[in-house]
């Protein structure tokens, strides 16, 4: 960790803000520490450099520090969402561009006694009100990673009743990390993984969606999606529309035996499902973790196509390319995935034996949900990419 690099976070874009707050996150929480409880405060959150600033009020509020007189002066935005404490209600507001930048430049500065570490946690505390929803919520989190803090949580649960895609699916993963009470709502039972189709006539050929980790109520895999329907208009007209499509629970585990567990059985209901709609030509677009399901089928099924979207990839969970049509995998991502990051996974599988069969399609910058963007396939043209191999 070095100043220079907490000094340059004022001025990045908010992607990249959001990134480097991750980052910070993830050194952090390398250090033991003792979870703040409501009303208190990090020492680094004391600092003179942020008294007197919209950011002070804000600060002393979310922790729930009593005694404290509302600020009068300009900078200071409200979202129209409240949030909820264990102390009751707190109206939800960030700091402008303008008092963010201004007030993270003032909070670099070293007072007596302090180190780099209590710079960073200064501008993580300070990045829970950015104005930006994304580095909102990644700041959020890295703060809870470095402090334990509560004060994170309510932010992070805030992000669940986003219209935004990303910032949903990013505040997911993050409060999966913490508790998954949080996500409770946004996953399955196991009763979403057990098999229940009827056998089916065989096909000349199928392709069908797979969605990923808290994603099951998602619209745009469905039929009505808006996904959904282009890749049936454009580019797979085979794309499998009856009411009986498959999904799975979508739920998350922290552990890696969880997770094995309940992508093993999300997978069983997937070959089951397979087995009942027979095709002779299979094509399986997975996003996220979907992805680690259909790579556990691929152990089982005879041969399919596999177009993955924002895989989170594990080493130990490697699809069988041998059971891969035209040993050939199709890896479409942006080039930083904020939401993988967090998962702990990567984005590829360079450095296994998958990478000599893996074709890479970069379709944005940022995003995880990006992938399975309609307007950017189109843009990027991964239809004609993948039907080049595919057809």
């Amino acid at each position: 960790m070095h100043q220079s690099d907490i000094e340059k976070l004022a001025s990045l874009p908010p992607r990249e803000r959001a990134d480097k707050f991750l980052d910070l996150g993830a050194e952090l929480c390398q250090k033991p520490h003792e979870p703040l409880k409501a009303g208190q405060l990090p020492q680094a959150l004391k600092s003179a450099s942020i008294s007197h600033t919209p950011a002070e009020t804000l600060i002393k509020n979310l922790h729930s520090v009593s005694a404290v007189e509302p600020f009068k002066g300009t900078g200071i935005r409200n979202t129209g969402h409240d949030l909820i404490l264990k102390s009751g209600k707190l109206a939800d507001q960030v700091l402008t561009p303008k008092a963010r930048k201004e007030i993270c430049n003032k909070a670099i500065k070293k007072g007596k006694g302090e180190s780099v570490e209590d710079l960073a946690i200064r501008q993580l505390g300070l990045s829970m009100f950015d104005s930006d929803p994304i580095s909102r919520c990644c700041g959020a989190y890295a703060y809870w990673q470095a402090t334990g803090a509560e004060a994170a949580i309510p932010i992070l649960v805030s992000g669940l009743d986003s219209d935004d895609e990303e910032e949903k699916i990013i505040s997911a993963h993050c409060l999966a990390k913490i508790d998954l009470k949080h996500v409770k709502k946004m996953q399955g039972t196991a009763k979403d993984d057990e098999p229940q189709t009827p056998i089916q006539p065989v096909k000349n050929s199928m392709t069908i969606i797979v969605h990923g980790t808290f994603a099951k109520d998602s619209s745009w895999y469905k039929p009505d999606g808006d996904f959904h329907q282009y890749i049936k208009r454009n580019v797979y007209k085979d794309l499998y529309s009856d009411p009986d499509f498959f999904f799975w629970s979508g739920r998350y585990a922290l552990t890696k035996t969880g997770l094995k567990n309940i992508w093993g059985k999300a997978a069983q209901k997937l070959l089951s499902w397979c087995n009942s709609h027979p095709t002779k030509k299979l094509r399986i677009i997975a996003h996220s973790h979907g992805n680690n399901v259909v790579n556990m089928i691929t152990r089982q099924i005879p041969s399919c196509t596999l177009i993955q979207l924002s895989p989170p990839v594990r080493d130990w969970n490697l699809p069988n390319m041998a059971n891969v049509s035209s040993n050939t995998l199709f890896n479409i991502h942006s080039t930083i995935d904020l939401v993988v990051k967090i998962d702990g996974g990567k984005q590829d599988y360079q450095g296994t034996p998958v990478a000599q069969s893996e074709r890479i399609k970069k379709i944005s910058f940022f995003g995880h949900s990006d992938s399975h963007d309609p307007t950017l396939w189109k843009k990027k043209n991964v239809p004609q990419l993948v039907r080049s191999v595919c057809p």
